[in-house]
């Protein structure tokens, strides 16, 4: 089914027309252009690209999430800019996601007011512990760590959550490994258990009192015990792929998840930086159907590594959003 609605057809037939003599416009995704050039030459077209860019996110197509690397605050090179990351990109989560700088926020604002792109941001478990972990480790023997986990994520989630309001984000990805209950003695399971409860009823609280705001779950779903219920509460729920070598891999993992339940609001996070499953060969895979359904989404992980493909920018990722939600014809 083509997803791109035919009022996208008018502009984007005449941007072309318009750039057929411009090297950078050599890209056959659908919604790549070259905004300076385009501003400069034809405004109006331009303004009513970005009009049917905005009208496109309302309408049904496989919605395309990329994780952004925003940690150089100081750009020296297009990569490091969002502006620059393919307009088909629905959802864009940074990476680093507090201490954002003036130019950030400019770019954060171009993105969502003008594409109607949402920007989001991780909120990870797994590395929480780690932190903590690290610090109990690294603590002199004379100078233990006083403060338990469970006090430490309070007080680090809060300050984590508080995020989205401070900046003004569309909301969060919550990350979330954990390890199969099964496997864990009784006070494994017991502690398990409280931290998972803590990690969750926060983040239920956070969307309580921001409804308006996108909740989102990547991990290993599996793997929830009784904080499982938070995944009713998400926009899409997502298995992790980065390392996965194959689509046969791909579809273990999803198999894994225990997702069938949900119907079409899973998805899955492949890694552009792995040489061993293409962005095409994800893209192919993504666009099959397993269990009797079709992802609702995808997800890339280090999108900016993919900035210097060979060709024109963003290449590889470009070809996986073709395969995705192929351009009107």
């Amino acid at each position: 089914m083509n997803s791109i609605s035919k009022l996208m057809v008018g502009a984007v037939w005449a941007v072309g027309a318009l750039c057929t003599a411009c090297s950078d416009w050599t890209d056959t995704e659908a919604f790549t252009v070259n905004e300076t050039n385009i501003q400069e030459q034809n405004p109006d077209l331009y303004a009513r690209y970005l009009a049917n860019l905005r009208e496109y996110r309302t309408t049904s197509h496989k919605w395309v999430y990329a994780w952004f690397d925003n940690s150089e605050k100081k750009p020296y090179s297009r990569a490091h800019h969002l502006t620059d990351i393919p307009d088909s990109i629905d959802v864009v989560s940074l990476m680093y996601p507090d201490k954002l700088v003036k130019s950030e926020m400019q770019e954060i604002n171009q993105i969502r007011d003008e594409k109607g792109m949402k920007v989001i941001y991780d909120v990870d478990f797994d590395q929480l512990k780690t932190i903590y972990n690290n610090m109990v480790n690294e603590a002199p023997e004379n100078e233990p760590v006083a403060m338990e986990f469970r006090q430490f994520l309070t007080d680090t989630l809060a300050y984590s959550l508080s995020l989205a309001n401070k900046y003004q984000y569309d909301g969060i990805c919550i990350k979330y490994k954990g390890r199969l209950p099964i496997y864990m003695t009784e006070e494994e399971k017991k502690e398990y258990k409280e931290n998972e409860n803590n990690f969750i009823n926060m983040v239920n609280d956070w969307k309580e009192r921001n409804p308006e705001k996108m909740l989102l779950f990547l991990g290993n779903p599996e793997n929830l015990y009784e904080g499982v219920f938070i995944l009713d509460k998400c926009n899409t729920i997502f298995v992790s792929g980065e390392t996965a070598t194959s689509g046969s891999e791909l579809s273990y993992i999803l198999a894994q998840s225990y997702l069938l339940e949900y119907g079409q609001k899973y998805g899955a996070v492949a890694d552009v930086k792995n040489t061993n499953l293409t962005m095409q060969a994800f893209g192919q895979w993504a666009v099959q159907q397993h269990f009797e359904n079709q992802l609702d989404a995808v997800g890339v992980y280090n999108v900016a590594s993919d900035y210097y493909s060979s060709g024109y920018n963003y290449k590889n990722v470009r070809e996986m959003i073709s395969i995705l939600n192929p351009s009107v014809k």
